[in-house]
């Protein structure tokens, strides 16, 4: 491993244990697009699933509860923070599903073990996503099915253009796809065949712009943000004030979010 990608792999790890306790916060995007995943992944009951970077379970556990008692639920995910959190949470809720810390490019499986894999919106923080991807395919039985998830349009978007507009610089995980076909590429260079995407947008209520701004701080961005001087996050707010006001409706705000669900077999 190279130290760019063991540098990557520990600045995401940093971030995301950042984020855990307020991840998915506001009106559940993650959650949305994760039942959005499960529906597409085509589970059945008794199936074996693993979800690969589970953060704070969102498809994780729909996932669990459709293989029900007779299948096999397990998340992964290289933040311990959200490891933890999602532990507690499953268990507070009955789900029965186990989650581990572990590395999406070097997963401790065997070959073929299990019917689905599942991916929402991970496969952009791993440094080198051929190898990731490669081990989606080893671990999947040969008829099984892949699932993955990335952003076209993400949650935080409005965030990240009043980011911009007050100068402040915003980087994105080098690996970031919006493009349904640079994913379908992605997908297919990866060996696996009948890759389907398809865009998938929702409008999300949120009652003023600070519920918009808090549910910012519950993702990756939340080190970014929490970072800004006084007066950096004023001019940031102000122009994140601005740029939600033509979405205002008597009930809040209501801004879309896009993601690119891929469905694919191995």
């Amino acid at each position: 491993m190279n130290d760019n990608s063991t540098g990557n792999k520990a600045e995401a790890r940093t971030r995301f244990n950042a984020a855990a306790a307020d991840y998915d916060s506001g009106p559940g995007v993650f959650a949305h697009f994760g039942r959005r995943l499960v529906a597409l992944a085509d589970i059945v009951p008794g199936n074996r699933i693993l979800d690969v970077a589970s953060g704070r379970g969102a498809v994780l556990f729909p996932a669990a509860e459709k293989v029900g008692e007779s299948g096999y639920a397990i998340g992964v995910d290289i933040a311990e923070e959200m490891v933890r959190a999602s532990t507690d949470e499953a268990t507070r809720l009955g789900v029965h599903a186990r989650l581990q810390v572990m590395d999406a490019e070097n997963l401790d499986f065997p070959d073929a073990s299990f019917d689905r894999v599942l991916c929402g919106f991970g496969i952009m923080f791993c440094p080198d996503q051929a190898r990731a991807l490669a081990e989606f395919r080893r671990v999947l039985k040969a008829d099984g099915r892949l699932a993955l998830s990335t952003w076209r349009v993400h949650q935080a978007s409005e965030v990240e253009a009043a980011l911009s507009a007050a100068g402040i610089t915003v980087r994105r995980a080098p690996g970031w796809i919006t493009e349904s076909e640079d994913l379908t590429q992605l997908l297919a260079a990866a060996g696996f065949t009948g890759v389907q995407v398809n865009g998938d947008t929702f409008s999300f209520r949120y009652e003023n712009a600070d519920e918009y701004w808090q549910q910012a701080r519950g993702t990756g961005m939340r080190r970014m943000l929490d970072d800004l001087d006084p007066v950096q996050t004023e001019h940031v707010r102000s122009a994140l004030a601005e740029r939600i006001r033509p979405h205002q409706r008597a009930d809040g705000f209501h801004l879309a979010a896009t993601a690119l669900l891929a469905v694919a077999i191995p």
